[in-house]
């Protein structure tokens, strides 16, 4: 990969650093896109079960969103 080309790939990413916890800043694509209508609906219903909840941990907030997205699949 030529000088232009990883310049180009730099130029389309973003690093995105955590507010706060224990996450560390991760990279992510700076035009990514969601079309399919029936993930924004999954990732709507998955977002109102996680609102207004907090966690002690990573592992706590990760068992809630497998089973708030479980329980939206199922809907």
């Amino acid at each position: 990969m030529g000088k232009s080309a990883i310049k180009l790939v730099l130029s389309q990413l973003q690093v995105v650093a955590p507010q706060k916890g224990d996450q560390g800043p991760y990279v992510r694509s700076r035009h990514s896109v969601q079309t399919s209508a029936r993930l924004r609906r999954h990732q709507s219903c998955v977002g109102s079960e996680m609102r207004g909840k907090s966690f002690s941990n990573r592992d706590a907030a990760r068992k809630a969103f497998a089973a708030a997205s479980a329980k939206c699949r199922n809907a």
